[in-house]
């Protein structure tokens, strides 16, 4: 079922008129209201899209559940990736998640990479810069795999986040920062490589 809704999102992507888009999606299942860009392929499991903005050329796949909340911003040629593999028989013992959650009110630029073996959860509120950013959520021998940022962080560009990592609420991640574990906290300023904290009690939004 899913291989056919690939083939059918090709074909919707391309059309002309947004409201034809939002319909052809509509018709493979999906719940989504908004605008939908040229060439932005959907091919899941579930969709639920409230409302929100998403450009050209970006693209949802494989056999996940997404939701992203109302007045969600989504730039252009972002992949948001499931792959296959994780539902073959051999693999059905991982737990894998396959959940895709993007808050309400958050901003996403362009030229991000999200891997959705396990679940990633975007707060609301919260910006990434995303040009060369990167999120996973599988790897070699690991069992604490998801993603969760806070809400209200900004993520600078070309950020690194590996599975099982994430920041708290009202935190920013410097550009370029490779974040490898959870930091329990908020109101923090992070960076390096790997990232650490770099200053405590620090509003992003007020530069104090």
């Amino acid at each position: 079922m899913l291989k056919l809704k690939l083939v059918l999102a090709a074909f919707i992507c391309i059309l002309p008129l947004n409201a034809l888009r939002i319909l052809g999606y509509r018709l493979l299942g999906y719940k989504l209201s908004g605008r939908i860009g040229f060439g932005t392929l959907i091919a899941v499991s579930e969709a639920k899209i409230e409302n929100c903005k998403i450009g050209a050329f970006n693209l949802f796949v494989g056999p996940m559940k997404m939701e992203i909340g109302v007045d969600a911003f989504i730039g252009n040629r972002n992949t948001f990736s499931c792959g296959f593999w994780t539902i073959q028989e051999q693999y059905q013992d991982n737990n894998y998640a396959r959940f895709l959650q993007i808050g309400a009110n958050t901003v996403i630029t362009s030229g991000l990479y999200i891997d959705i073996a396990g679940s990633f959860k975007l707060g609301d509120g919260t910006w990434v810069g995303a040009l060369g950013s990167q999120f996973w959520t599988h790897g070699a021998g690991i069992i604490d795999r998801d993603i969760q940022i806070g809400r209200d962080c900004y993520l600078g560009s070309a950020v690194r986040f590996a599975p099982g990592s994430g920041v708290g609420d009202n935190v920013i991640v410097g550009m370029g920062s490779v974040v490898t574990k959870k930091f329990d906290i908020s109101k923090a300023m992070i960076g390096g490589v790997p990232a650490k904290v770099v200053k405590e009690n620090y509003d992003w939004k007020m530069k104090k």
